[in-house]
């Protein structure tokens, strides 16, 4: 049997540009599909944006209930760091916001275990569809797929930095540029103006949280859907 899924980028804490982006690809109010489609997000659900809280909630009833995926991204495996006691700088990001939001919740004792066990549950990446469709938020190596090593797992979550631009921002490798594998790879993590696909991958984050889209992209069809965010963030 065919499996078909609707895979979001980035959402950055942009609750209202999910729900306008699921109902634009068929998803009733309970966020079921007349087809049978299933959600997954390729991580970062939080940080920078309105509403982390209200988009992990949604998540996090989603992925429980058996309709959705979720693997992670940086600036989820950040904060469940937190959500286990480590200690580290909070401050960049959009963390200190995620935070500050989890601890002004009269709930926050059974929310904190809620998004710990939502993220303990995801796995570093997806391999799906008999291994022709594999989710990684900031791209996977060829030979990595299959692996969850130290370096494996820092490149799913963070891509290969190579500097720095005059503005600051950090520099990754293009790993997509030259990836041949036979497997299609959806990932995100670098913001682009506009998806499109490139070989056999596609980058799904558009922006959300700084005023641009929300993206989804549909398999098998490899047709993209996109919403304008109503949110943006001051860097």
């Amino acid at each position: 049997m065919q499996e078909i899924y609707d895979i979001i980028g980035d959402v950055h804490g942009c609750s209202d540009a999910l729900r306008r982006l699921c109902e634009t690809l068929g998803y009733d109010e309970n966020y079921y599909h007349e087809d049978g489609r299933r959600l997954i997000f390729l991580g970062d659900l939080i940080d920078r944006g309105p509403d982390s809280i209200g988009v992990l909630n949604l998540v996090s009833r989603l992925v429980t209930r058996g309709r959705a995926l979720l693997t992670l991204g940086n600036h989820d495996d950040a904060l469940m760091r937190w959500l286990k006691g480590e200690h580290f700088d909070t401050s960049k990001g959009g963390l200190a916001q995620t935070i500050a939001q989890i601890e002004a919740r009269p709930e926050k004792k059974a929310l904190k275990k809620a998004i710990l066990t939502l993220y303990q549950r995801a796995p570093l990446y997806l391999v799906l569809d008999g291994g022709a469709l594999i989710i990684a938020h900031a791209g996977i190596e060829e030979e990595m797929i299959g692996k969850t090593d130290p370096e494996t797992r820092r490149f799913v979550l963070n891509g290969e930095a190579v500097g720095k631009s005059p503005e600051g921002k950090t520099l990754r490798r293009d790993w997509a540029l030259n990836y041949r594998g036979s497997a299609f790879i959806a990932y995100g993590h670098t913001p682009q103006e506009k998806a499109f696909l490139r070989g056999n991958s596609v980058n799904l984050d558009t922006g959300a949280y700084r005023g641009g889209m929300l993206t989804g992209f549909r398999w098998p069809e490899r047709a993209l859907v996109s919403v304008p965010s109503r949110f943006r963030a001051t860097e």
